[in-house]
């Protein structure tokens, strides 16, 4: 939890200035910079937010905690939440914080934002870090591939669909949401957050009929930037289903009307 010594002895009088500020009501958190990283002091938060300097993720952050992208009013209580494309755990520790009870399975498969992700998470024990990318099939090899647009813009592809071998960065193995749900015996998926860069193509390819009639909530941001044609296939899976839908941000909100009522 933030305190007054933990920041004055970390960061003196700026730490100081800034404490004031976010008593009074000036500021919303504190921000703090060292060489590498920003350091986020939030009220009522565990543990500080760690972000990279220079890279996208200030901008998730911003998202996140300023324009409150996932602030939904949920007709229940969540007990399970599954983030696939967790990047650097700001959605889980976000969603940790608002619902203490849930267990949160955070699905990363880069390297360098599980880094941060393991960091940022360490306070919040209901939370699990999954080194591995979400897909319709477990035990496949996918490859990373760096797109060039950030830390959040990194991609994933089976080797015979990559055309660059100078973009991949390394490889990462895939589990499904059916596997996930039958190895930890989840009955229900209250919150599902997808945000995998396009590769909600292959997910909604087959086998969603094992897990989307199981999903409370389905909160996706679809890249048809980078795979043209997955909103369309996307939107043609939910609409075999009995789900309301509506538009929040970058995101589409998805309710089972099933589960729901």
């Amino acid at each position: 939890m933030m305190n007054l010594l933990t920041v004055v002895s970390t960061y003196r009088v700026e730490g100081v200035k800034a404490f004031i500020k976010l008593k009074l009501g000036r500021i919303p958190y504190m921000k703090f910079k060292d060489e590498n990283s920003i350091i986020i002091y939030m009220p009522k938060y565990k543990q500080p937010i760690y972000l990279r300097r220079d890279t996208s993720d200030h901008s998730t952050f911003r998202q996140i905690f300023d324009a409150k992208e996932y602030a939904i009013d949920y007709p229940f209580l969540p007990k399970v939440i599954i983030d696939a494309g967790a990047n650097v755990g700001l959605a889980a520790v976000y969603f940790s914080q608002r619902y203490p009870q849930a267990k949160v399975y955070s699905i990363e498969p880069e390297a360098s934002n599980i880094e941060i992700l393991k960091k940022n998470i360490k306070a919040y024990k209901h939370v699990e870090c999954l080194p591995m990318a979400i897909h319709h099939t477990s035990d496949e090899t996918l490859e990373i591939i760096d797109e060039g647009i950030g830390k959040w813009g990194f991609v994933t592809k089976l080797a015979t669909e990559t055309t660059n071998r100078e973009k991949v960065v390394s490889t990462v193995k895939t589990i499904a949401l059916q596997t996930l749900m039958g190895t930890c015996d989840i009955a229900v998926i209250d919150i599902l957050k997808v945000d995998i860069e396009g590769a909600e193509m292959a997910l909604f390819e087959k086998n969603y009929e094992c897990w989307l009639p199981k999903t409370r909530c389905l909160i996706i941001e679809l890249h048809d930037r980078f795979y043209p044609g997955c909103e369309e296939r996307v939107f043609n899976v939910m609409h075999n289903y009995n789900f309301s839908f509506y538009k929040k941000g970058e995101n589409w909100v998805f309710f089972n009307i099933d589960l729901n009522s």
